[in-house]
């Protein structure tokens, strides 16, 4: 695992990301765009499934707008940036870039809702949003960043609550199948929820330097912005009434996730859904017919794959090294043996000593007989003015391509969802391993003085106040959400000795 400096060096250099001339802000470069732009096609299949539409709304918001919601500005109020003049004009509304987008999606509703036969708008944006953050980490933390925010409004109670787990599932799906990481999720406390919501549910994940990354939030409002927004709807029975709302998240945090949690000595390895290459082309020596062989297996399979041949140093080890500091989850060796027999190698990312041969022509006239006879004769039958042995080789030259693109698909797929679980389990073992039962205060207190870092299981009384004292008493740790209920009797809160009513995994955030 490489450290941090060098992490940002791997960052900038395999174009990823740059530092923009505002402090706390910046660019992302081809390659962390397209990693950007492949996370958001994976969310967004999940999120037509339940007929969530994109929408883009302005970065700007009137202050007057924004404050409508007294608890939702406190809560943002030492982080907004605010515009106050135009030119030299001062303004009397001032403007705020926005932090999150609630006001100006529930004056969206206001203005276009008015029947029950409109519910459920379900509208989901990808954008930038503004805060001011002390504490600058590339991808953590960010004066503007870049995420996705769904905004729903609905009919029920319960259709609401509803799309905030559907939406929760489908976190946790993508956090463990695309990203490849280990999470633990559940409701925050009244503390630590969203400003706001009536409930917020988190997922999040422990980071190799052991602290705590909360990756995305599914939050339940009830009715309690629609009627702040004034948003109402004429129910079946010509009454006006309160839709209920939620809202949800994620964001670019999860590259910073990944690029921190999936890397070895070479550097980053990508999961292979989202890798901006999937497979890196390596040709062993430089040989026009080796390239025409290349050009003719590219061709087979790059519909189907983000591909690039790595050819721009002299040296094979070079372009090998190039391609693993790019993270590219998957190689395809080309040599002379090669070409001549026919085949290919292929090489796992996380696996570079093992080598996986594909056998493009064994078994193929076998194949061509059991598939594809009957369909030959029925062609050739039907096409009488064709000559028999044009048309039968022609055919056949299709169906070869066809088995040969068959062939290396079918062993891609399975390397990289044996890439993919790879990555996936090692970082279920680390979080494994850091997870911490805690009986009491001088347990968890002489391990905090030893250093022993990650994520402690507590039992809570979940009141707001003992919360606000866990900060004092612990620096740098707070509850990050609940993992359950608590089933036992006369279990003891932690910290203040009273009747305890959950347990809550406790760590440092990110």
């Amino acid at each position: 695992m490489f450290n941090n400096k060098k992490n940002k060096e791997l960052l900038f250099e395999k174009n990823l990301f740059f530092y923009a001339s505002v402090r706390g802000s910046f660019i992302l470069l081809p390659q962390g765009y397209v990693l950007w732009q492949n996370i958001q096609k994976e969310l967004d299949k999940k999120f037509a499934v339940h007929g969530i539409q994109n929408v883009l709304l302005p970065t700007l918001i009137p202050l007057s707008l924004f404050s409508k919601e007294k608890e939702h500005i406190e809560g943002f109020n030492p982080e907004c940036y605010y515009i106050e003049k135009i030119g030299n004009k001062k303004l009397l509304d001032p403007l705020i870039l926005r932090p999150t987008s609630e006001t100006a999606f529930y004056y969206l509703y206001s203005k276009i809702l008015f029947s029950y036969k409109q519910l459920p708008l379900l509208y989901n944006q990808w954008c930038s949003v503004f805060r001011n953050e002390k504490n600058i980490s590339v991808f953590f933390r960010n004066t503007e960043f870049y995420w996705q925010e769904g905004h729903t409004i609905h009919i029920s109670e319960n259709e609401a609550r509803k799309l905030v787990f559907d939406i929760l599932d489908d976190y946790k799906w993508y956090v463990k199948n695309i990203l490849c990481l280990a999470n633990f999720s559940g409701r925050k406390t009244e503390e630590e929820k969203f400003k706001g919501a009536l409930e917020t549910y988190s997922i999040e994940c422990l980071l190799p330097d052991k602290q705590c990354l909360q990756l995305a939030t599914s939050h339940y409002f009830g009715n309690n912005f629609c009627k702040l927004m004034n948003v109402k709807f004429q129910n079946k029975e010509n009454i006006f009434q309160y839709p209920f709302s939620t809202s949800w998240g994620t964001s670019t945090r999860a590259i910073g996730a990944i690029t921190k949690t999936h890397n070895d000595e070479n550097g980053i390895i990508f999961p292979f859904f989202i890798a901006p290459i999937q497979i890196a082309f390596v040709l062993i020596t430089n040989d026009l017919q080796l390239f025409k062989y290349y050009q003719e297996i590219n061709n087979l399979i790059s519909t189907f794959y983000r591909c690039k041949l790595y050819n721009n140093n002299s040296q094979f080890n070079l372009n090998i090294k190039q391609a693993d500091q790019e993270g590219c989850p998957i190689k395809i060796i080309l040599g002379l043996k090669e070409m001549q027999e026919k085949n290919i190698t292929l090489i796992r990312r996380n696996n570079n000593n093992k080598k996986y041969l594909i056998f493009l022509e064994k078994d193929i006239k076998e194949d061509l007989i059991l598939i594809h006879n009957n369909v030959l004769k029925k062609i050739i039958k039907e096409r009488k003015d064709y000559d028999y042995n044009i048309e039968k080789y022609e055919l056949e030259e299709l169906i070869k391509k066809e088995i040969k693109k068959n062939k290396i698909k079918k062993i891609i797929e399975e390397q990289a969802l044996l890439l993919n679980k790879n990555l996936y389990q090692n970082s279920l073992i680390f979080l494994k391993k850091n997870i911490y039962e805690i009986k009491n205060y001088e347990d968890l207190n002489s391990k905090i003085k030893i250093n022993i870092e990650g994520l402690f299981l507590i039992s809570f009384c979940n009141e707001i106040e003992c919360e606000k004292n866990i900060k004092n008493k612990i620096k740098s740790y707070s509850i990050r959400c609940i993992k359950e209920n608590i089933i036992k009797d006369k279990i003891k809160c932690l910290f203040c000795q009273s009747l305890a009513k959950i347990i809550v995994y406790l760590g440092r955030s990110k």
